[in-house]
């Protein structure tokens, strides 16, 4: 249990993103088959982790640009999100929600009601505000050309996630190394070509309609998941092994290795955050930008110090 705490305090506004990551090299060197509800499960709470995120970093480019309505809106609609969350498990970023080999909060009724009920709220009121902040002249002077990373750049600096996709680099886990339910949706990465802030605040908008459609789909019909399995913290690991799990966390590739030694407990465990791959995207977008660029770059990828300081 301690471990699994430890792996949803990585980095806190990507807890599910990683404690999925945790609890799926765990599972792999258990020999542990997860069940399809599990699975669903597991894919809902990282889409809502990433909507609550794109429309977080949403506020605060506006807040940049000093377009506070366009601020204010989207915190608002970010806070309905992660209550959402909280409904389902108690917390709103999602802190015990995923673990090893099962999990404490059913999909009632109520929560599917919840979620669908709240998504449906957000889209059609954050789809409002992102025509409006998308076609304002005062905005858009301040996002296009604005920090630009090429494609070229975010190959030799091996850019993953968002940072990658808006430069024109497809990187998308849920599509090259499918996990969970991604494989059975036939997931299709967001790709655009700019690389500037307004590539990567684009992004967050198309990502989050890519996102309400795949909890949409996922939640259609279904009315309740009530037979998730209980946690598993005693799992038996396989002897000599090594075992690798990686996740699209919502800024990009989570990677989280684990070694055994010979008598199956874990010898060695590396975490790899996106961050890491990322914080040079940042620096090549600030080169040669005005001083007030900066924190509008910045916010543009939003990168964590825990999950690079690892």
């Amino acid at each position: 249990l301690q471990q699994t705490i430890l792996a949803e305090s990585i980095a806190g506004d990507t807890t599910i993103g990683h404690t999925t990551a945790y609890s799926m090299v765990t599972e792999t060197l258990s020999h542990y088959k997860m069940s399809d509800e599990l699975s669903i499960a597991r894919t809902i709470a990282n889409e809502l982790e990433r909507i609550a995120v794109h429309i977080g970093d949403m506020a605060a480019l506006c807040g940049d640009v000093a377009y506070q309505f366009g601020q204010v809106v989207c915190e608002a609609l970010r806070t309905i999100i992660i209550n959402t969350t909280q409904f389902w498990c108690g917390n709103r970023l999602g802190k015990g929600l995923i673990r090893p080999a099962g999990c404490n909060y059913q999909l009632t009724v109520n929560a599917v009601n919840e979620i669908m009920k709240n998504i449906q709220e957000v889209e059609e009121r954050f789809l409002q505000i992102t025509d409006r902040i998308f076609t304002l002249p005062s905005v858009l002077a301040r996002f296009e050309l604005i920090g630009i990373v090429t494609k070229k750049q975010a190959e030799m600096i091996g850019a993953v996630g968002m940072a990658a996709r808006s430069s024109g680099l497809e990187r998308d886990i849920r599509r090259s190394h499918q996990y969970l339910h991604y494989g059975k949706l036939s997931y299709e990465p967001v790709v655009l070509t700019k690389g500037d802030v307004l590539a990567r605040a684009l992004m967050r908008k198309n990502e989050f309609e890519k996102s309400v459609k795949l909890i949409k789909d996922l939640l259609s019909g279904i009315g309740a998941i009530t037979n998730l399995p209980k946690p598993n913290y005693s799992l038996k690991f396989e002897p000599s092994s090594v075992a690798i799990s990686l996740v699209e966390g919502w800024r990009g590739e989570i990677c989280h290795c684990a070694v055994t030694d010979e008598n199956g407990n874990l010898q060695h465990y590396k975490v790899k955050d996106p961050s890491l791959h990322n914080w040079l995207a940042l620096a090549l977008a600030v080169r040669e930008q005005e001083i007030s660029d900066f924190p509008l770059c910045n916010k543009s990828f939003n990168l964590s110090y825990s999950g690079n300081d690892l």
